[in-house]
């Protein structure tokens, strides 16, 4: 019967679905982040690549960009003083090993964040020391380089580059198509993909860019310096201010949206992802991470919230407000934190993502496996039922 219907050129809707259940039954996407100091061996990369397969992991988002630096062989950034002397290069080892497991490899991208330690990198060619005018600057004047040298981090996440500053984006640009370009990559995923806090864009780059605009200097309206500030009126200051923040927004999604076409053009069938902020009305207005936007204009394949909440109506909190976008729930998969809470309440959350219709799940991290294999136990109980 098929024979004959397919020498008539013929072949009817009922048998494309025999011959094609993978599009209608996709297995959910069982993942683990992998941070850096994990892959700086051949040892440890057998090591994780066995502990993948054997417990069912179909995905790792492997940690390829630190600080600034490269776990890989890379002609733009420095190599990472982690790595062994030589060549070894962990990301060209693990991923034939992953793909003759089935194993799809993503390589995990720190993007803005670029120095994290108490003291400034020794390395002349690190980028915060070669470029220091891509640094970001908050609402104050004060760039996180000066942060760092008068009194350690002092609170915060670290030295920044500015998304408002071109000349950093497209250095970070160069920097992910040159993965693309040498590996075969089954994904990008981007993390430090936002804003450091809602009062950080004020880069001198970034500030010309909205003067030209919009004929406002953005760091006058929140010091009352100067002499634009003196000539608006309450209504103009609150009008600028949204004009302000819907600037920082938009040039971000604009960037996500040029990788994209970037990447896609270079490998087409790579998948474009980045870990985000879990609710996404915070992450929209406080970090200027839109999100939803990235995925309803299809600049990125699935977005990894990092739903890290110790309490479950915390957790739950997140997953409703995801839900309230009306995103298909396919594109999110649900970050799930193991650092932070016990094996019992962690692997609860595996439940929880699943009733609320997110199947595809992602584990922070295998770090956590390193310390104690036995906190995984219920965990990989709850991937199987």
């Amino acid at each position: 019967m098929i024979l004959r219907y397919l020498k008539a050129g013929f072949f009817p809707a009922f048998f494309m679905l025999l011959f094609l259940p993978s599009a209608l039954t996709a297995e959910p996407v069982q993942g683990i982040w992998v941070v850096r100091h994990s892959i700086t061996s051949a040892h440890k990369v057998r090591k994780l690549v066995k502990f993948a397969s054997e417990n069912g992991y179909t995905d790792l988002f492997v940690q390829v960009r630190g600080r600034g630096d490269a776990y890989y062989n890379s002609r733009i950034v420095p190599r990472s003083h982690l790595l062994p002397s030589g060549d070894y290069d962990p990301l060209r080892d693990i991923i034939p090993l992953a793909h003759a497991r089935g194993i799809k490899i993503h390589a995990w991208v720190n993007m803005y964040l670029s120095w994290s330690a108490r003291k400034l990198p020794s390395n002349p060619n690190h980028i915060v020391n070669l470029h220091p005018e891509w640094v970001e600057v908050n609402g104050r004047g004060k760039d996180d380089l000066s942060f760092i040298s008068q009194n350690g981090r002092n609170g915060r996440e670290g030295v920044y580059l500015s998304p408002l500053n071109d000349d950093a984006n497209n250095h970070l640009l160069t920097v992910i198509n040159e993965l693309v370009e040498n590996y075969n990559l089954d994904g990008i995923h981007l993390d430090y993909v936002r804003y450091q806090d809602r009062d950080y864009g004020y880069n001198r780059s970034g500030r010309k860019k909205f003067l030209m605009k919009y004929n406002v200097d953005p760091i006058t309206l929140g010091n009352g310096k100067g002499s634009y500030w003196y000539r608006l009126n309450p209504e103009d200051k609150e009008k600028y201010w949204l004009y302000w923040n819907s600037f920082r927004r938009d040039e971000l999604s604009q960037f996500i949206s040029q990788i994209s076409r970037s990447i896609h053009s270079i490998r087409p069938a790579i998948k474009f992802s980045a870990a985000v902020k879990p609710n996404p009305e915070i992450a929209r207005t406080r970090f200027f991470q839109d999100w939803p936007t990235w995925l309803r204009s299809g600049s990125m394949d699935f977005v990894i919230p990092m739903n890290y909440a110790k309490a479950d109506h915390d957790f739950i909190h997140s997953m409703t407000m995801m839900k309230n976008e009306n995103i298909n729930s396919d594109q999110i998969f649900m970050g799930i934190a193991t650092y932070n809470q016990n094996s019992s309440t962690s692997a609860a959350k595996i439940t929880h993502s699943r009733d609320a219709g997110f199947k595809n799940l992602i584990i922070f991290s295998y770090d956590t496996y390193e310390k104690d294999p036995r906190y995984f136990d219920q965990i990989h109980r709850n991937f199987k039922k």
